[in-house]
């Protein structure tokens, strides 16, 4: 009897197959065909997979309280025992997230411990297995504008962070013109060090966004306040600016907009009038070709929440629609509400798409030196 390849057996025991599977092998399935890409991208795929991998998927709402940062956790179906209990309270805190890339990694600072010297402290961290370590300071003398992260390995763990921040002087003359700059860092955990890049010089009135940066197909997107949108490579480390197509280029078509990462692709969410909502993707990212793949009547929210906004979105499809009082989960291929937030009177400072397994990350023991003292840190949990 011959034996079947895997793309000649039934559709449905592909499924059962696939949603077995941990993070890590099914990034590797996406590969094998369309049909297995599409497969693990749809909603009704990852809450089975949560379930029977044990995955957690939700978000982390970044509030403020007393001053000081105070990041939740929130689940998509809280199918998941440990979701409720995922908390950053293992850190050195209070601390705040600056960026969460995929692979169940943060990026997150304290710069709170230490308010008499203000010397922030940088950690990396695995929130599901309380796994963390703290790396080496960038120049903290210049103010943090935006941080970004990227993956690039999960076995084992190697990853690369884009900083940028505000020189003493933010404009600078270049050829008689007038432009915005940043200073621009990138560490990578490898070398263990950080390295300065060329500065970044944006015409005058233009501003790196304040949302979190978005990643796809390897590189870090941010939505400028202009509908353009600044890209930083990290093959080259490099960047560029390039344009929205029309109509997403015109401010008054949408009221809000939102940078999203959707099914490994660049992608907007845009929201206008009568509660109708767009989701735009990039098709082509080294063309910029764009296409309108989803309208969306977000009527029936107004029953669960009067007035909501776009906030954030998963890869599977789910938006993430925050109103005065609560985030709803809302499919916009299904049109339906998946889990309803209550936030309270707290005011959202960010809001990180958040996806992770329960499997070790063995985060490394690091030595650098701070002044004249080597500082050794061995910080797995229990350490």
């Amino acid at each position: 009897m011959e034996s079947q390849s895997p793309a000649d057996l039934p559709p449905d025991m592909i499924f059962e197959i696939l949603t077995r599977l941990s993070l890590e092998d099914i990034g590797r399935c996406r590969l094998v065909s369309k049909d297995w890409n599409l497969t693990t991208y749809e909603s009704t795929f990852m809450q089975q997979n949560c379930q029977r991998a044990k995955i957690i998927s939700g978000c982390f709402i970044q509030s403020w309280y007393n001053n000081e940062p105070s990041p939740q956790f929130v689940s998509i179906n809280n199918v998941s025992d440990c979701d409720h209990k995922l908390s950053l309270r293992f850190l050195p805190g209070p601390v705040k997230i600056e960026a969460a890339p995929k692979q169940g990694i943060l990026l997150c600072v304290n710069d709170y411990r230490t308010k008499r010297l203000r010397i922030p402290e940088y950690y990396v961290c695995k929130p599901s297995t309380k796994e963390w370590h703290q790396i080496p300071n960038p120049k903290t003398r210049y103010f943090t504008k935006k941080m970004a992260m990227l993956v690039l390995r999960s076995k084992p763990l190697r990853y690369k962070i884009v900083r940028f921040s505000q020189p003493k002087s933010s404009c600078t003359w270049y050829k008689s013109i007038l432009y915005n700059c940043y200073r621009c860092e990138i560490f990578d955990s490898e070398t263990w060090a950080w390295k300065r890049l060329k500065d970044v010089l944006l015409p005058y009135g233009k501003f790196i966004g304040f949302d979190p940066a978005v990643s796809a197909c390897g590189v870090l997107y941010s939505l400028m306040p202009d509908n353009e949108i600044f890209a930083f490579h990290e093959d080259t480390e490099s960047w560029t600016t390039f344009e929205l197509p029309f109509p997403l280029c015109k401010k008054y078509y949408f009221k809000y907009m939102k940078l999203v990462e959707y099914r490994g692709r660049l992608g907007m969410l845009c929201m206008g009038e009568n509660f109708i909502m767009q989701l735009w993707v990039m098709e082509d990212h080294d063309m910029k070709i764009w296409s309108k793949r989803e309208t969306i009547s977000i009527e029936s929210l107004r029953e669960v929440e009067t007035h909501t906004i776009p906030a954030a979105m998963d890869s599977t499809g789910v938006a993430l629609m925050q109103g005065y009082s609560a985030l709803v989960f809302y499919d916009v291929k299904t049109g339906r509400s998946i889990n309803v937030c209550k936030v309270g009177i707290k005011p959202l400072d960010a809001i990180f798409p958040f996806q992770s397994d329960l499997e070790p990350v063995h985060l490394k023991k690091k030595s650098f030196t701070r002044g004249s003292t080597l500082v050794v840190w061995d910080q797995l949990a229990g350490a």
